[in-house]
């Protein structure tokens, strides 16, 4: 493969569509290891997440100048190539079509590449589909924003077409960067004025004292983050922690812990006195854990492998279930999870759910709290899960808490995309009760 930004791009974009590689994950593989030039890391992580989130719509636009059967990763150049010249401004036509040229002759011979010229040639000399011209509202939706249809469907039954709009258009938004400030380290201020000394811009959320958002420079290089000052995390996971609203001597389970944030995040809130103990099923992650444990200089977190549906020793004042999910909340970030999920795969996860909140409500106090949070806007995954757990649990309760925004006393918080422009996420608390 030629050593140009596209043809990396190209080939990462292969990774995560054929291999089923997490794109955020094989994005910093491939910026870590310093084989792009600084000038055009911006372009390669636009292109291969662009690609990633519009594959649908790239394809709709496609599919009039196809007239021949094409190969699987040809059609994936010309994706790519698409991407440019629809929603990159600077990009110039020569460039797109030389560049997607060139890859598929070194990929594929003359041929390939001849039929990756003719076609792109064509589509640029021509009117591209429109999709208002799509007259059913649920299917133009799902290609205008490259969403499946049947999620489509289901997100129009529980929120209306309008909300469900709004989720698709939020959800092809540009990622912006928050970080958490280890409070266990220092203040806030201080954190900041690390920060701004390295010559970041920041400024404090206006929700969570301990947010922050960063942006002029790649936060995972600065000395701040390395020396475990400031954590990457998102404004909807960094509410949970928030919301539970810890004690300062609780000992709490976090018992779907990996990668540890929100059990970090306790910690550093509940220092020194308070203590955690961080599960995760499998031991590459406890491993991932631990790391982020001695990177903040944490001594109050226990962290060890554990199945969160098998039996837990001991009582615990707070329980942290941030439940495995369909993940649908936080595709800004991994955008390759709408195109693998399915409506069988959410009706497992859910009984799943309900199997660890069954296993691990033996191990609250009375008077204790259960907190279960998920990553996903998924009424099945959460409201559902909920509601039957709470039924099937007559000593059991919902503990209502402070919605962070309006002030009122709420049973549950779901977060759409758009509400924080942050990630789709689900958080309610319910109690055992005293007798």
């Amino acid at each position: 493969m030629m050593n140009s930004v596209r043809a990396h791009a190209f080939e990462t974009i292969q990774h995560i569509l054929n291999e089923g590689a997490y794109s955020n994950l094989k994005i910093n593989e491939v910026l870590s290891s310093n084989i792009i030039a600084d000038v055009d890391r911006n372009l390669f992580t636009e292109l291969v997440y662009g690609t990633i989130k519009r594959k649908y719509t790239l394809d709709y636009i496609l599919k009039p100048f196809v007239k021949t059967k094409i190969k699987g990763w040809v059609r994936q150049l010309l994706w790519m190539s698409i991407y440019q010249y629809v929603y990159l401004d600077k990009v110039p036509d020569h460039a797109i079509i030389n560049e997607a040229v060139d890859i598929a002759k070194q990929r594929g011979g003359h041929h390939n590449g001849n039929i990756v010229n003719g076609i792109l040639r064509s589509m640029m000399r021509s009117e591209l589909p429109h999709f208002q011209e799509i007259k059913d509202d649920k299917k133009r939706i799902a290609l205008e924003y490259s969403l499946p249809k049947w999620l489509v469907n289901h997100w129009v039954t529980h929120y209306g077409l309008v909300t469900t709009e709004e989720i698709a258009q939020s959800l092809l938004a540009p990622v912006k960067t928050t970080v958490r400030a280890n409070i266990s380290r220092g203040s806030v201020d201080d954190i900041i004025n690390k920060l701004e000394n390295e010559g970041f811009n920041v400024e404090k959320d206006d929700i969570l004292p301990f947010c922050l958002h960063v942006s002029g420079q790649t936060i995972v290089n600065s000395r701040a983050f390395k020396d475990g000052y400031v954590s990457i995390q998102d404004k909807s996971s960094m509410m949970v922690a928030h919301i539970m609203k810890l004690g300062k001597d609780d000992k709490v389970l976090d018992a779907c812990s990996a990668p540890g944030g929100k059990a970090c995040h306790m910690a550093e809130i509940l220092s020194p006195e308070g203590q955690i103990d961080a599960t995760d099923i499998h031991s590459h992650k406890i491993d991932l854990i631990k790391h982020n444990i001695k990177k903040l200089k944490l001594d109050n977190i226990h962290a060890f492998q554990h199945d969160a549906t098998e039996p837990y020793d001991g009582l615990y004042d707070k329980i942290l279930v941030d439940a495995p999910c369909s993940g649908l909340g936080v595709l800004r970030h991994k955008p390759e999870i709408k195109y693998t999920q399915s409506q069988d795969s959410i009706q497992s996860l859910v009984d799943l759910q309900l199997q660890i909140l069954e296993n691990i409500k033996h191990n609250i106090k009375p008077g204790g709290t259960i907190t279960y949070s998920t990553c996903t806007i998924e009424q099945m995954e959460n409201e559902n899960v909920i509601y039957t757990f709470l039924k099937q649990n007559e000593e059991f309760e919902f503990e209502p808490f402070q919605h962070p925004v309006t002030g009122k006393q709420v049973k549950t918080l779901q977060i759409l995309p758009q509400d924080f422009d942050s990630d789709g996420f689900f958080i309610t608390q319910i109690k055992r009760k005293e007798s």
